[in-house]
This record gives C-alpha cells, structure tokens and sequence, in this order.
C-alpha cells in the first residue's frame, strides 16, 4: 500500500467521522427544538386561562417533565440523570395497572384518567369548546391536537360530544349557509 492509498483512507474515515458528527448534532438540535416548543406551548400556556394551568401542571406530571428547583440549578448531566428518574417514577404513577377477573381470564389494563386525578378526553374537549365557542367536528378536532397533541377522529370526538349531552350542546346544521352541527358548552 503507498502513501496515497493511506492517505485515501485515512481521508475517508475523516470524512465518516464528520458525518457522525454532524448527524450526532443533528439530533441534539431536534431534541432541543422539541425542548423548546414545549417551554413555548408553556408560555402560552402562563398567559391563558385557569384551565390551561391546570392542564400545564397536570401534563408536566404525568410526562414526567416537570421543573423543579434542583433541576434548573444542576449541570446538564445531572439534569439528563434526573429527568429520566422522574421520567421513570412518572410512568410507573401514570400506568396505574389494574387487574380485572372476568369468564375466568386476568385482564390488565389502564385505570381511567379520571381515577387517577388527570385530564380526561372529556375535559380536554371541554376546555377546547371553552376557549373557542360555537366549533365543528372538523376545526374541534383541530383544536385539540393543537393545544393537547390529541390526534383523534371525527366519529370519537362526536361519540364523547354526543354521550355527554349534560355537558355540550349542539346547534343545528344551518343548509341555506352550508354550515354544519355547531358544538358549545353547556
């Protein structure tokens, strides 16, 4: 082998080392991009109503992403260490595993947001309509994987919307207009 050769080589595993480099800080950017767009839904959050407190503190508990004081003051590897520990104790809370005996088969299975003092779809819902009154199924469904990252469908946000009738009220769809089923609360 002579000395271009190696040097052939040698510029090769530079270049597929820069590469990795490059793709390593890749990641750590889209990782602080999410980072960040959570600390801004946070903000916007701050400046909204009570109910948008109420699901900022229930959602950073339940993703195990709250901010505590020890946090914010410890080096970036003390933080990493201590978000995937309270990532950890978060899930463990959150999954809430409850056994059922039914025709003789065990079954498990998530106990209810509601038992566990979270948000439920319902809430979530009515916090949408709260915010923005007089919405159809399309811009409702809109709404809600917009403030809660609730991707849903139309037939389960009607379902919920429907069966809770002490909570929600729908106006008729207006043909003259072509305007659909309007949803409020109550």
């Amino acid at each position: 082998m002579n000395s271009v050769d190696t040097f052939h080589k040698r510029l090769r595993d530079e270049i597929a080392a820069v590469e990795k480099e490059i793709q390593s800080h890749n990641q750590q950017v889209e990782s602080l991009t999410k980072r960040l767009e959570g600390l801004k839904r946070a903000g916007e959050l701050f400046e909204s109503d009570q109910a948008a407190m109420v699901e900022l503190l229930q959602t950073s508990i339940a993703n195990g992403s709250g901010i505590t004081r020890e946090m914010t003051t410890a080096p970036p590897a003390t933080m990493q260490r201590a978000a995937v520990s309270l990532k950890a104790t978060g899930a463990q809370k959150q999954l809430g595993l409850r056994t059922q005996v039914g025709r003789g088969k065990m079954q498990t299975g998530r106990a209810p947001a509601s038992r566990n003092g979270g948000l439920t779809r319902v809430d979530m819902i009515a916090a949408v309509l709260k915010r923005h009154p007089r919405r159809n199924i399309r811009e409702l469904i809109a709404l809600l994987n917009k403030e809660f990252r609730w991707k849903t469908t139309e037939s389960a946000v009607t379902g919920h919307l429907y069966t809770r009738r002490d909570r929600f009220a729908h106006i008729p769809p207006d043909r003259s207009t072509n305007r659909p089923v309007t949803w409020s609360l109550k």
